[in-house]
C-alpha cells in the first residue's frame, strides 16, 4: 500500500512541477506581450508627458520638456506605425505647435526604444511611412511662410540604419513668390544615390537641370556637392528686402549669431563655450542653440532673455540680462542668500519646488552689469544630470 501512495505522490509532483512549468512561460510570453506598444497606447502615454507625468516622460526617454505646453494646446497629435524589414514595428510621433519651437518627430520601437527625436521642423508638418525602392523611409514634410510672402515647402528623409532612425536627406521642394513657382522633386532614389530634378514655371536658369546626392555612409547623409535648389532658396530668403510685419524666431541676441552651428566633426558629448555679448557659458551639443524669447514666467515683469534647451532631458537654461542699476530682487520674488565678497559678486536662490519641476537662480553682478542665469528641470532629471547642471552653472560669467 505504501508503494503505491509512493508512485502516486511521484506522479503528482511530476504533474504539478509540469503545470508550474507551463503556467511559468505562459506568463513569460504574456509579460514579453505586453511589454509591446500600441499606437493607442503611445498616444495617451504622449498626452500624459505633456500634462506633465513624470513617469510617462521617462518611459519615453524625456519627449516633453519643461517648457512644452499641454496636449490642448498643440494643432495635432499624429501616431503612425509601419513595419521595418526585420519584423520590428516602428511608430512615428509627430507633433505640431502653432509655435514651432515645439513641433517634434519623434520614432519608437514597439518596446518604446526612442529610435529619433528632431525637434527641427517648421509650419505645418505632414509625415508619412513609405516604401521607395525597396526601402522604408519616414517622410516628413513642411510648409511654412518666410519673410511674410515666400511660401516655402522641404522634404526629409529618415530611415533604419543599424537599430537606430537616421535623417538621411533633407533639402527645399518648393518656393512660391509673386506667382512665381520653383520646384525641387525627387526623380530617383537608391541605396547610393538620389536625383533630382528643378523645374519652374518661368525662364529660370536653373529650369529642368538635376542635382545629385550620393550617400555618405559614414555621416548616414545623402550630400551633394552644389546643392543648387537650396543655395538658391537660402538666397532668396537672404536678400528678401521688404519690409517684414510677421515676427520671426530669433536664434541671435544683439547684432550677431550667438552659437556656432554643430559641425560634422563635433562629437555628440563635446562642450562648446558659447560666445555671446556680455556673458559667456558652456554647454554640449545636446543643448539647442539658443533663442532669443520674451521671458515672463517666474518672474514680476516681463524680460527679455536667451534660452538653451536640452531635448533629451527636459531641462532649460535662461540667460537674462537686468537693466543697468537694478537687482535680481526686483524682478524674483524668491529670496536670494547672500553674495559672494569682492567686484564680481554671486548669488542664489535656494533649489525652488514648481509642479513638477525644480527652479533656481543665479544672480551675477559686476560693475554696473547685472545678469540672471535661471535653471528649470524637471524633478526625475534633476538627480541624473546634477553634476552637469552644476559644470554648467559654474562656467557662466559676466564680461564686466
Amino acid at each position: 500500500m505504501s508503494d503505491t501512495t509512493n508512485r502516486i505522490s511521484r506522479i503528482v509532483l511530476i504533474l504539478l512541477a509540469a503545470l508550474i512549468f507551463v503556467v511559468g512561460c505562459s506568463n513569460q510570453v504574456n509579460n514579453n506581450e505586453q511589454q509591446k506598444i500600441t499606437g493607442q497606447n503611445l498616444k495617451k502615454l504622449v498626452e500624459d508627458a505633456l500634462w506633465g507625468s513624470s513617469n510617462a516622460n521617462n518611459q519615453l526617454s524625456g519627449l516633453a520638456n519643461a517648457n512644452m505646453p499641454s496636449p490642448d494646446k498643440f494643432n495635432y497629435i499624429i501616431i503612425d506605425s509601419a513595419t521595418a524589414q526585420s519584423g520590428t514595428k516602428l511608430f512615428s510621433v509627430l507633433l505640431e505647435n502653432p509655435n514651432p519651437l515645439y513641433n517634434i518627430l519623434a520614432v519608437y520601437d514597439e518596446h518604446l526604444n526612442l529610435l529619433l527625436l528632431d525637434n527641427s521642423l517648421n509650419g505645418n508638418l505632414v509625415s508619412k511611412w513609405e516604401t521607395l525602392s525597396g526601402r522604408l523611409y519616414l517622410v516628413a514634410s513642411e510648409n511654412f511662410v518666410s519673410k511674410d510672402i515666400l511660401e516655402l515647402s522641404r522634404l526629409s528623409l529618415y530611415t533604419l540604419i543599424d537599430n537606430k532612425i537616421y535623417p538621411v536627406f533633407r533639402s527645399f521642394t518648393k518656393l512660391v513668390k509673386a506667382g512665381k513657382i520653383y520646384l525641387q522633386s525627387i526623380e530617383n532614389i537608391s541605396d547610393t544615390r538620389i536625383v533630382t530634378r528643378i523645374a519652374s514655371n518661368i525662364s529660370f536658369k536653373l529650369n529642368n537641370t538635376k542635382d545629385n546626392f550620393d550617400y555618405n555612409s559614414s555621416d548616414h547623409k545623402y550630400i551633394s556637392n552644389k546643392s543648387s535648389f537650396d543655395k538658391f532658396i537660402l538666397n532668396e530668403i537672404k536678400t528678401a528686402d521688404w519690409p517684414i510685419e510677421k515676427p520671426e524666431l530669433k536664434s541671435e541676441t544683439g547684432d550677431k549669431t550667438v552659437h556656432e552651428e554643430k559641425t560634422e566633426t563635433q562629437q555628440p558629448n563635446e562642450t562648446v563655450a558659447v560666445n555671446t555679448k556680455g556673458f559667456k557659458i558652456s554647454l554640449n551639443s545636446d543643448w539647442n542653440k539658443p533663442i532669443s524669447i520674451a521671458v515672463t514666467e517666474h518672474l514680476i515683469s516681463k524680460l527679455e532673455g536667451i534660452r538653451y534647451i536640452n531635448q533629451k532631458i527636459g531641462a532649460q537654461f535662461t540667460v537674462i540680462k537686468l537693466p543697468d542699476g537694478s537687482n535680481a530682487s526686483q524682478f524674483v520674488s524668491y529670496k536670494f542668500g547672500k553674495p559672494t565678497k569682492g567686484e564680481y559678486r554671486v548669488r542664489s536662490t535656494d533649489l525652488i519646488e514648481s509642479g513638477n519641476n525644480y527652479l533656481q537662480f543665479y544672480e551675477h553682478s559686476c560693475s554696473n552689469k547685472t545678469y540672471l542665469l535661471l535653471l528649470e528641470t524637471p524633478k526625475h532629471s534633476y538627480e541624473k544630470n546634477k553634476s552637469n547642471f552644476e559644470n554648467i552653472i559654474t562656467s557662466f560669467f559676466v564680461e564686466c
